[in-house]
């Protein structure tokens, strides 16, 4: 504590015992009533490592990560059977059950069919269909279809008839039947199951802003497109892919819990949106969600790009959050002097507590690998806002669904392990 102040502070040993010894609160919370106090307290405190300093912040706010928080008496009983694989039938089946009141509003959204002909699908199958896809990492429909023909139990499990599954056509029109807003009652659904499981705590919020590719062709020239390509609403963005070319699609912009890796709240952009326009509503949409993860926030963590006044106030005035944001110079003929943040820093950059925090900002590029390759958000075949909307709200759903199955199953280990854990069969 003493060192984290002296840090925040960044006074003289001599004026920072002076601060501390004229303010009571200051003086209670250190334990100390003299300067002879004070000077116990520092032995040693130059010589402390700041990397292992490092390393204890980041393990107390990893602290309970992969376990399971709650009394004994309210942890479901363990299944030995998955302690090593769990079959995506069971995944499945839990989810249905945790999620059958948000499934049958769904089924509200069936076209309407002819008298004469009954109807053969509803649209929650077709949701099951597609966190199945996005659990297993599949690329196509293409591919979705011809796993669902050859394991009728699978089938089964999605209120598909063996012999009878939809063509690919049907899932791509049905997919897009599918309010986003559904999709998303069901994402903040899963949220708080985890918050209530003492998954997520939201003690440290980290954000960050990910490209998600389109299924276009690049050097292909359409004239009758807005922007001369197969998906006219995608957006070139001046980061490179690793092809050396510009990356063309969209962007997606997420709050993550550092404890655990996984998604509180998402907002979906253009391919050329910047980060701190589309934060500020990112931060409203998780505040006005999850005010309960809002009134734990402690610590906001965020590249160069999140610099701005506007982010800053949110995180202070609204979060009550210490924020642990880099310095964006913008091209400023003297950095050192352009301080428009340096007064909302509270934790004063490039101290060692500022260090640590921001340190743990790796955490979002995890869930952002995450995310493109276990979920296979980098390689789906879709192509409009539309459709790749719905394929970053169906790859959030599904992080948070294989962690609440973990926990579910007694196996909280296992939270991020869907790659290994989750089997065909």
């Amino acid at each position: 504590m003493l060192w984290a102040a002296i840090g925040a502070y960044e006074l003289p040993w001599p004026a920072f015992c002076q601060h501390v010894l004229t303010h009571p609160k200051w003086a209670e919370l250190l334990g100390v009533e003299t300067q002879a106090d004070l000077d116990r307290l520092a032995v040693g405190l130059e010589r402390c490592q700041v990397r292992v300093i490092e390393l204890a912040i980041h393990d107390g706010l990893k602290e309970g990560d992969k376990q399971d928080q709650r009394p004994a008496a309210q942890r479901p009983p363990v299944r030995e059977e998955n302690a090593e694989f769990i079959g995506i039938t069971l995944v499945l089946k839990l989810l249905k059950k945790q999620l059958r009141p948000f499934l049958k509003r769904l089924d509200r959204c069936d076209p309407k069919h002819p008298r004469h002909r009954p109807r053969a699908y509803r649209t929650r199958s077709f949701v099951l269909a597609d966190l199945l896809r996005w659990m297993l990492g599949s690329q196509s429909t293409d591919e979705l279809i011809r796993t669902l023909k050859q394991n009728s139990d699978l089938a089964g499990v999605v209120n598909f008839r063996p012999g009878e599954i939809p063509s690919k056509a049907t899932f791509s029109r049905r997919r897009m039947a599918v309010p986003l807003e559904d999709l998303k009652t069901i994402l903040h659904e899963l949220v708080e199951v985890l918050v209530r499981c003492k998954v997520i705590d939201g003690r440290a919020w980290v954000v960050d802003l990910s490209r998600v590719p389109t299924y276009s062709s690049v050097s292909k020239t359409y004239p009758d497109r807005p922007n001369g390509k197969s998906d006219p609403q995608a957006t070139f963005c001046g980061y490179p892919d690793n092809d050396g070319g510009l990356q063309f699609g969209y962007c997606l912009i997420w709050v993550v819990d550092f404890k655990t890796e996984l998604p509180i709240a998402v907002v979906f952009g253009a391919g050329s949106a910047q980060d701190s326009p589309l934060t500020k509503p990112l931060l409203e949409q998780a505040c006005n969600e999850h005010p309960q993860l809002a009134r734990r926030c402690e610590y906001f963590v965020g590249d160069g790009g999140y610099d701005t006044l506007a982010i800053f106030e949110f995180i202070l005035q609204r979060l009550r959050a210490l924020p642990a944001i880099t310095k964006n110079p913008r091209n400023a003929s003297d950095p050192e002097t352009d301080l428009a943040t340096d007064a909302f820093c509270v934790l004063r950059r490039r101290s060692p507590l500022y260090m640590a925090l921001f340190h743990s900002r790796t955490s979002v590029e995890r869930t952002n690998s995450w995310a493109k390759l276990t979920f296979n958000l980098k390689y789906h075949k879709q192509r409009g806002w539309n459709a790749v909307e719905h394929c970053v709200l169906f790859a959030a759903i599904a992080m948070l669904g294989v962690a609440w199955v973990a926990v579910k199953t007694g196996h909280p280990e296992k939270i991020r392990s869907a790659r290994t854990w989750i089997s065909r069969y």
